[in-house]
C-alpha cells in the first residue's frame, strides 16, 4: 500500500471521527462509580500468614463458602461508536472485607482483599428515550494490592497486620442488565446489577478460590 493511499485512508478517518463528534455518534463521556460489592468466595482450606512485623502474630485459618461486603470505587471513560453501542474502559479500586471470629470467641479477624480492577465492557442502550434499559458485558482483570489483617483481641490492642497477596492479573467475565436515565444532555445516572465470574489467574497460582461478585453498578455519567 502506498504512502499516500495511507495519507488518504487516515484523513479519511479523522474526518469521520470529526464529523461523529458533532453529530450524535462517537460521543465521549466519563463516570464516576461508587457502587456496593459482595462477593462469595469458596476458600479451600487453608492458613493465611500475616506478616508479623516485630508482632507476635497467628496463622489465619479459612475454610468453606463465605460473602464478603465491600465497595468498588473509580473512573471510566465511555464510547459511544454507533447509537446505542458503546465501549468502556478504566481503572476502579475494590476492597471487600472478611469476617470471623477468633477461636474461644476471643474478639474478630478481618481479612480485607483490595484490588485495582480494569473493566472492558460492551453497553447496549435498547432506546434513546429518557428511561432506557441498558445491557453490559465483558470482562475485568484485576490486579491485588496488598491486603489488611485487622486483629481484635478482648482487653488487647488492635492488630494492625500486612497480608500478601498472590500477584495478578486475575480474570473475570460479567454481565450485566438494568437502566440508564438521562438528567439532561450532559448528566445521566446509570443503575445496574453486574455478576462477575471469577476465571482465576493463568497458569502458577497457588490455590483458585471459586468464586463470584455481585455488584449494584451506581454511575453518573457525563457527556461531552
Amino acid at each position: 500500500m502506498s504512502r499516500k493511499l495511507c495519507l488518504w485512508i487516515g484523513l479519511a478517518v479523522l474526518g469521520n471521527v470529526s464529523v461523529n463528534g458533532q453529530s450524535k455518534l462517537g460521543k465521549l463521556s466519563v463516570a464516576a462509580t461508587l457502587s456496593p460489592t459482595y462477593r462469595h468466595i469458596a476458600y479451600r482450606p487453608q492458613y493465611l500468614f500475616p506478616e508479623s512485623d516485630g508482632q507476635i502474630v497467628e496463622p489465619v485459618f479459612v475454610v468453606g463458602n463465605r460473602w464478603t461486603p465491600g465497595f468498588t470505587t473509580g473512573l471510566t471513560a465511555h464510547y459511544e461508536y454507533a447509537p446505542g453501542w458503546s465501549v468502556v474502559s478504566g481503572a476502579w479500586f475494590q476492597q471487600t472485607t472478611l469476617r470471623q471470629t477468633r477461636p474461644g470467641n476471643d474478639g474478630t479477624t478481618r481479612i480485607q482483599n483490595r484490588i485495582i480492577r480494569i473493566p472492558v465492557v460492551l453497553n447496549f442502550q435498547s432506546s434513546q428515550k429518557q428511561l432506557s434499559p441498558y445491557f453490559s458485558l465483558g470482562f475485568f482483570a484485576d490486579w491485588p494490592l496488598m491486603g489488611r489483617n485487622i486483629v481484635t483481641r478482648t482487653d488487647q490492642p488492635t492488630q494492625r497486620l500486612r497480608l500478601q497477596s498472590d500477584k495478578g492479573p486475575y480474570f473475570h467475565v460479567m454481565a450485566g442488565a438494568g437502566a440508564i436515565y438521562r438528567i439532561n444532555k450532559q448528566y445521566s445516572v446509570v443503575v445496574q446489577p453486574q455478576y462477575a465470574y471469577d476465571l482465576g489467574r493463568f497458569g502458577g497460582y497457588r490455590t483458585h478460590n471459586p468464586a463470584f461478585g455481585l455488584t449494584l453498578l451506581t454511575q453518573v455519567l457525563y457527556t461531552f
